[in-house]
């Protein structure tokens, strides 16, 4: 009798049903004549095992949607620089997205010292000119960055300066 039993346990172990701990534990019992290890072992019921939800992106897309997201500063100020670096930083590993991240980055950077500089020029009065234009070159820049993306382009922006070094490539 004891031998089917743990012949029972081991079947319940082998369908993972029980774990090792369990299976030792209730042979033991069995062996030293206690009560009926298949009375006191009550399985729990195994779910199946899902799979985290994987969203597959094309790098085009992703480094387009890096440039784009440089609009959330006329929202919340900063975030056109701090959004799109966490996003080249999270794929940096791709040779593709750090070449997009570090175009964004040269224009991010470049534009926050013309901003820095038209506003202490506004003393002036020619700093609120500067900063129309700049405006309207952030919107265009960003715009044609992020068209030359998902087109697979990797091109600085006009006027950028280039505090990291970008491999440009030809136009598709």
């Amino acid at each position: 009798m004891n031998l089917d039993q743990i012949e029972k346990l081991n079947e319940l172990k082998e369908k993972g049903m029980i774990t090792e701990a369990e299976f030792q534990q209730a042979k033991e019992k069995i062996l030293a004549g206690e009560e009926s290890a298949s009375s006191e072992i009550k399985p729990e019921p195994v779910l199946p095992v899902q799979k985290p939800i994987e969203i597959k992106t094309n790098n085009y897309d992703y480094a387009m949607a890096m440039h784009l997201t440089q609009f959330a500063s006329w929202v919340f100020p900063l975030m056109g620089l701090i959004i799109p670096l966490v996003m080249w930083q999270s794929r940096k590993e791709d040779s593709y997205i750090d070449q997009q991240g570090k175009v964004i980055m040269n224009w991010a950077l470049s534009s926050l010292i013309y901003l820095i500089v038209s506003g202490i020029l506004c003393f002036i009065l020619i700093g609120f000119v500067l900063l129309v234009a700049l405006a309207i070159c952030g919107i265009v820049f960003t715009v044609m960055g992020a068209i030359d993306a998902n087109k697979g382009v990797i091109k600085n922006y006009p006027l950028a300066i280039k505090f990291f070094d970008v491999e440009e490539t030809a136009k598709v």
